[in-house]
């Protein structure tokens, strides 16, 4: 075997693999490859010596005794050099393209981080309230839905694009701290921007939902009405969790102004957009409010590393051929 059939054998296999949808992170590794064929002719040479200094010992009447265990041995140089060709091949970190389903159906969770969510007429203040109902809400989400957060003060920002990582996006929602202002009708708008267009047509958005979480406070922004109504047009029910006292408890203060709390502007916005305004949500509710979304299911490529099941694969065939090669020669050195 020469050099170009080396060089050609390891080109070979690379597009080989690339022709099955894999691709290379490293591919100058799999030159590795190339040290398999290479111990096959020194091993090669080696066996024609060996066999060249026995038939000068050889008599009519007399040839070398048989070793035990020849198949075992032989068993395991193949198995060794198989998980040397593994390994090389996952330095090469190959990547396997493959398709995959996926939901597009988005919900975005918003949460009021303004000066009202510091009042303690809830326990222990509004915002560790709600922040317990972001946690409930999100973890009760099923996987098949992307979920992504927002949070407002005097102005409204993505704290967590959509992601099936919901961990990330709890996260996200938890680390805020609570400021001066309150903009609800540029957080809607915001969360609205955040669901992604469907295929359907122009202006159109995927299957999905908005949950506010908020004191129903508002002391700037763009108008309430339009960012509500811009929901109801794009068909995206807004359910949402009022953050207040409960009965007639009274609102506590925030300095020397008592803390606004206004449920009725929440369950106007989730009337207006067909979402639920919910008081004390359970599980239950939560499982019910995922239920009603609808699905939107493509298939994409996904490119996912896949070296580290080759390498796995290389060391379990290495252990085994070992294994062989202990039990051949009854001994471990």
């Amino acid at each position: 075997m020469n050099r170009g059939d080396l060089l050609g054998s390891a080109t070979g296999l690379r597009d080989a693999f690339e022709a099955y949808g894999i691709e290379w992170r490293q591919p100058e590794l799999l030159w590795g490859v190339l040290a398999v064929p290479l111990i096959l002719l020194a091993w090669g040479m080696t066996r024609l010596s060996r066999k060249r200094s026995a038939d000068l010992f050889r008599t009519a009447t007399h040839s070398p005794p048989r070793r035990p265990g020849r198949w075992r041995r032989g068993a395991a140089s193949f198995l060794t050099l198989a998980s040397l060709t593994g390994l090389a091949i996952a330095f090469a970190r190959p990547v396997w393209t493959h398709p995959m389903p996926r939901d597009r159906a988005t919900v975005m969770v918003i949460l009021d981080v303004s000066e009202a969510m510091r009042a303690t007429d809830v326990s222990p203040t509004r915002l560790q309230s709600a922040r317990r109902i972001v946690q409930n809400a999100i973890d009760r989400a099923p996987e098949r839905l992307q979920m992504g957060g927002v949070a407002y003060g005097p102005a409204a920002y993505v704290v967590a694009n959509p992601t099936y990582d919901h961990g990330a996006v709890s996260a996200a929602l938890q680390a805020v701290r609570s400021v001066t202002g309150a903009a609800p009708g540029d957080a809607l708008a915001v969360a609205l921007a955040a669901i992604p267009a469907s295929d359907a047509g122009p202006g159109t958005r995927v299957p999905g939902a908005i949950i506010l979480i908020s004191t129903g406070d508002q002391t700037g922004g763009r108008p309430l009405g339009m960012a509500v109504a811009a929901i109801e047009e794009a068909g995206i029910p807004v359910h949402t969790v009022a953050v207040g006292p409960r009965g007639a408890a009274t609102s506590a203060t925030v300095g020397a102004t008592p803390a606004p709390f206004k449920p009725d502007v929440l369950m106007q916005i989730s009337r207006q957009t067909q979402g639920r305004a919910i008081t004390n949500p359970t599980a239950r509710d939560w499982d019910t409010l995922y239920e009603a979304i609808a699905e939107d299911v493509v298939v994409e490529p996904r490119p996912e590393e896949v070296g580290h099941l080759v390498g796995s694969g290389a060391l379990a065939t290495w252990t085994l051929g070992m294994v062989l090669l202990v039990t051949a020669s009854r001994r471990l050195m």
